[in-house]
């Protein structure tokens, strides 16, 4: 759901080594240059340029928090006795801030705009060591401390802190605090007005750096890493303040031991770590921390071995009255990754939102584990495989925020953007910048004369930015030199992208079509395919959009993004007319037929509110989900007519809420709302062009829908399953992380049944049983659509594992309840008592898979297709060319030759069922299983009539008889090739009724249409003559069919049949064929099919004697 958008952005990192070392030239012309009368100047306000103040701490060291531009020095290896190499990279969980270390000093920098805010050089590091690690305390935050500004906190306040590890076993703890003054502000001579960029609304944050507590571990060993514990969203139970082990905490890994440190400085437990891992040659070279599993006392750590070995550690805490007097008990240890002579593990992360961990290997494999909240256990889940250059291998990995992409740096120089499970979506290759001093060299040396080594800029730390539309690369620049590596340089350069506004709010409006934004503009593809395109491309499933001419750009106003920066939702409507959005604060939206935007009346409106759960179009309003600050940070719904002037009056209609919502969804005129805490509220909205009114349905309690429990905050969207009993026994699909469950409501006379059974339920406290039951475990998206096509009421599809499936809700499914065909076979057997036979025919119903060769993000259900993006590949482009949107071609996969596969299937299935009856002599059986026939085959033809009217319906036919032709011709191959023995059981009914009576079935179904005849006859010429004679067997034959075309007056589609003739029926049968059919052309004075006719006899003489004396009668005559 991240493609890249734009070209590479090369920042400037500041780091130098002597604090002492004069201004470079480029500084002191920006500070002092007042040459032009507009021209901005830089204004020093005590912690910038120029004026330094040195502060002694109570430990003795000589800290200095000036900062300056440096000139990086070229060495042989990356040591850490260069100051100005940064040893370690790491950036806030919320993408604001990124500090780095050098051996002599922190130095901390704001991602947007980039600027290095402050620094601490030390003079001295013989007493403490030099740094080795940092890491950043990860906090649980409410919903508006999470979106409040720097510029919101008081001065002197810490809105940050972190760890600073030393070799020599010290910890620094810094504070990053808000400062008085401004860091950096501009100065014009005269009157200017600029306009700021996104982000840049409010001006360079005045934060700095203070050293607050100096911590000595015990021992005497060196530090290697550092690392924090990591609880995801579920909050701790049972916390005491005097607890430490309850509250957050950090691991510092030393070369003996591994010590637990809370943030208020307490250590809490140490262990050996000869008990982990018993290499005594190894150390420890990164850890993870995972908490918020459903038992709140359990931790795993995770440990990653110099030697590439991964070990994994399961603590259990205790908590509550008499903790302090019982032991815990001894820890799980167990190997998650073992190292050998091609596969060793080198860098892993963990993201709370999808509760994944990503390992990176030598090589270039990224293995996937999952550490579910219900498993307190590290399963893996897959793996990544990198195919663009052997030999790389994974030196950085960063999770987005929301969970929902895997960036990876390569040392071949590519970073790689894939999605949650794996599926590759860009790839770009870095290309390496010139040192300031490699600069000045060339420059003094006219250009030439040396030849420059090759550089490869190697991924040394992947950042993402708020909002996850900007990736920072942290890279260190090598050469080859002398038979080793040279680390040139540093450098950091932006990758810009933009993401599907489904990730942010899966509304209906942003499942139809393509919906991107980026930090500030919105995309919205108009979805107009071209037929042309359809015939030239290679795959003939696959068609594509025209890219530039087919989207609708909007520019979000710089009055509203550069304070308001980044956009957390985008909600398109159902038309794609308008698209609203929401960032910090405020919201606003687009008008696509005036194209202008519509903003809140004054800025105070604006800060007002800040949207949280998300926002959606219902007919004519727009539902927003916020925090009202107004009304003292009071959870609301809130309600903007369209006709009318985006403004918080007092006669429009509001909701409250008891918690911030999570999430929202509509569906119908069915408003649902889950809170953050577990509560989901349903609401029934009645509105008229000028006049709605909202009521209050129901509410359920989530957190007693048994295993596995829904997480509010994790939930990426919630979709109801269409039902005609939804009123009374509603059902919910919850997509939460990467699994896809349907949470439901038991009717009362299985209540008692259910909750004895082990179907997972429980009572809530109204008395309501839920039923929680998992569809899949790897999504990545999910998609109602409640178009009603024939017999099928609705569909449900969900991306996961490069696989789109889908499932298929009919109206008898409907009346029952819709969640027939989700739920598993063993839970409807327990519940329900359904027959096998239509067990089977559920689990085939779900199994629709469909494999686009390119990310879907959208589903066009009235034409029949999935729409998705296909990135080019960027490491093929020069990285300085500007890009536009033709590197956003918009790709679509048609599916219904898919969907009427799969229920000519069932028919299948069940005329087997009915044979087999039929042998055993049940009568009674028979007739129902034969009238279950006589259904799925109505139902695929009312289906496939839906779409008929489409330009895409026979090419969509034509690829349903290929398909199930090549189908049974292998499974032909393969039974001639094995044939059934004694000692195995002969397969050949399953056989048939998988495959072997389908055939039949598409011909019956195709025979309903017009291009009935066409559509065989291209098929038959794209495909294997080897085929033909299984094809025309299904249709009576190849003269038959020849008749036919000549009946109807097919002139052209028989002359195509002419090859077909010659090559399965004799040639006397021919010679009468084709003068039949030249009859006919003459008659009708058809001329091309005259010429066919008669360059087909010439090209046939060659090899057919009769055709050849034809020919030579006809041009006598």
């Amino acid at each position: 759901m991240y493609w890249r958008i734009n070209c590479t952005e090369h920042l400037v990192l500041g780091v130098r080594a002597d604090p002492t070392q004069e201004q470079s030239k480029e500084v002191k012309e920006a500070a002092t240059s007042n040459t032009q009368p507009t021209a901005a100047r830089l204004k020093d306000n005590g912690a910038r340029l120029g004026r330094q103040r040195s502060i002694t701490y109570s430990a003795g060291v000589g800290l200095n928090a000036g900062r300056r531009m440096a000139v990086p020095q070229t060495v042989d290896k990356k040591s850490t006795t260069d100051p100005t190499v940064v040893v370690r990279w790491a950036g806030t969980a919320d993408g604001r801030l990124v500090a780095g270390i050098t051996c002599q000093g922190i130095y901390l920098w704001t991602l947007r705009p980039f600027v290095q805010l402050s620094n601490l050089v030390y003079k001295s590091t013989e007493e403490f060591g030099s740094p080795v690690d940092l890491v950043w305390k990860h906090e649980e935050e409410e919903p508006m401390a999470r979106y409040a500004d720097y510029s919101d906190a008081q001065s002197g306040a810490v809105v940050a802190t972190f760890f600073v590890v030393l070799s020599r076993g010290y910890v620094f703890e810094i504070a990053v605090y808000k400062r008085d003054n401004p860091v950096l502000e501009y100065e014009f001579s005269t009157q200017h007005y600029h306009v700021r960029g996104a982000g840049e609304g409010k001006g360079i944050p005045a934060l700095g750096l203070a050293q607050k507590r100096t911590y000595r571990l015990p021992g005497s060993s060196s530090v290697v890493c550092a690392a924090t514990t990591i609880g995801g969203y579920r909050q701790q139970q049972q916390q005491q303040e005097d607890d430490a082990e309850s509250g957050s905490s950090a691991l510092v890994a030393t070369q003996s031991h591994v010590h637990r440190l809370a943030w208020t400085g307490t250590l809490v437990s140490s262990v050996d770590i000869k008990h982990i891992y018993d290499n005594p040659l190894a150390h420890i070279r990164q850890a993870l921390c995972i908490a918020g599993f459903s038992d709140a006392a359990t931790e795993i750590e995770v440990y990653l071995f110099s030697d590439g070995v991964i070990r994994t550690l399961t603590r259990k805490h205790r908590h509550g009255e008499g903790s302090s007097t019982l032991s815990p008990p001894p820890p799980e240890i167990r190997t998650l990754g073992a190292a050998d002579s091609t596969h060793r593990c080198t860098v892993m992360a963990y993201t709370p939102a999808s509760r994944l961990v990503a390992v990176g290997t030598t090589t270039g494999d990224v293995l996937l584990y999952s550490a579910a909240a219900d498993n307190p256990e590290i399963a893996r889940v897959g793996r990544i495989a990198f195919t663009h250059e052997r030999g790389a291998q994974v030196s950085a990995i960063a999770w987005t925020p929301d969970g929902l992409a895997l960036a990876c740096g390569y040392t071949s120089g590519h970073v790689c953007v894939f999605s949650a499970l794996g599926y590759e979506l860009n790839i770009t290759r870095l290309s390496a910048t010139q040192s300031p001093r490699e600069t000045h060299r060339n420059n003094e040396d006219g250009g030439g004369g040396v030849a420059m080594a090759v550089v490869l800029p190697v991924p040394a730390a992947l950042v993402w930015m708020r909002g996850s539309t900007r990736l920072c690369v942290f890279s260190d620049c090598l050469s080859a030199m002398d038979g080793g590596t040279v680390l040139r340089h540093q450098q950091a350069d932006v990758l810009p992208f933009a993401r599907a506004a489904s990730s942010t709010v899966a509304c209906d409006g942003n499942t139809k079509r393509v919906c991107l934004f980026s930090d500030d503009k919105v995309f919205l593809n108009l979805c107009e395919f071209d037929q042309a395109d359809q015939n030239q491309n290679q795959n003939q499933n696959q068609l594509q959009l025209q890219p530039e001419l087919q989207w609708h750009v909007a520019h979000i106003p710089p009055e509203y993004i550069a304070s308001n920066w980044p956009i957390r939702y985008v909600a398109a409507d159902d038309d794609g007319r308008a698209i609203a959005v929401a960032g910090t604060h405020g919201v606003a939206w687009y008008s696509c037929d005036t194209q202008r935007w519509r903003m809140l009346r004054n800025q105070q409106q604006e800060e007002a509110i800040t949207c949280v759960g998300g926002l959606l179009w219902y007919h004519n309003y727009l539902v927003v989900a916020c925090i009202n600050r107004e009304c003292g940070d009071l959870a609301q719904l809130l309600f903007f007519a369209r006709n009318r002037q985006l403004d918080m009056t007092s006669d429009m209609q509001t909701v409250v809420l008891e918690h911030p919502a999570a999430t929202i969804s509509c569906h119908n005129s069915n408003l649902l709302v889950l809170c953050r805490n577990n509560m989901l509220y349903q609401y029934a909205i009645f509105d008229d062009v000028d006049f709605i009114q909202v009521a209050f349905r129901r509410q359920i309690d989530l957190s007693t829908s048994g295993a596995p429990v829904v997480e509010p905050p994790r939930v990426r969207s919630l979709q109801w399953v269409p039902s005609a009993l939804f009123d009374t026994r509603p059902a919910f699909l919850v997509h939460q992380g990467t699994t896809l469950m349907v949470v439901e409501e038991l009717p009362f006379d299985e209540a008692g049944a259910g909750a004895g059974t082990g179907t997972g339920g429980a009572m809530d406290a109204e008395g309501v049983l839920l039923r929680t039951a998992v569809v899949s475990d790897q999504v990545e998206m999910t998609i109602t659509s409640g178009v009603n096509f024939g017999n099928m009421h609705s569909t449900v599809w969900w991306f996961g594992a490069s696989r789109l499936h889908a499932c298929l809700i009919s109206l008898e499914d409907f009346m029952d309840g819709g969640t027939g065909p989700l739920v598993s076979s063993q839970a409807q057997n327990q519940t329900q008592g359904n027959p096998l036979g239509r067990q089977q025919q559920q689990q085939q119903r779900v199994a629709i898979r469909v494999r686009p060769e390119f990310f879907p993000i959208a589903v066009s259900a009235d034409k029949g297709m999935a729409i998705g993006i296909d990135q080019e590949d960027w490491g093929a482009f020069d990285d300085h060319t500007v890009a536009g949107l033709s590197r956003l071609p918009v790709r679509a996969k048609l599916y219904l030759h898919n969907i009427l596969d799969h229920m000519l299937t069932l028919a299948a299935n069940a005329s087997a069922a009915t044979d087999e009856l039929e042998e055993e002599g049940e009568e009674d059986d028979e007739d129902e299983e034969g009238s279950a026939t006589a259904a799925a085959d109505q139902d695929a033809l009312l289906y496939a009539a839906c779409f008929e009217h489409l330009e895409f319906f026979a090419h969509a036919m034509e690829i349903l008889l290929h398909e199930v032709l090549v189908r049974e011709m292998d499974q032909q191959h393969r039974q001639q090739r094995s044939p059934a023995t004694p000692d195995t059981p002969d397969t050949g009914a399953t056989t048939i009724a998988s495959g072997g009576r389908i055939l039949p079935r598409v011909i019956a179904l195709l025979r309903n249409f017009s291009s009935f005849y066409e559509i065989v006859v291209h098929c038959a010429r794209k495909t294997e003559a080897a085929f033909w004679p299984h094809l025309f067997a299904s249709v009576g034959g190849p003269e038959l069919f020849f008749r036919q075309c000549l009946a109807t007056g097919r002139l052209e589609t028989a002359t195509q049949c002419l090859l077909i003739l010659q090559t399965l029926e004799p040639s006397s049968v021919n010679e009468s064929n084709i003068l039949a059919l030249l009859n006919r052309a003459v008659v009708a004075q058809n001329k091309p099919v005259c010429l066919e006719i008669i360059r087909f006899l010439g090209m046939a003489a060659a090899s057919d004697r009769p055709l050849k004396q034809l020919l030579e009668r006809l041009h006598h005559r």
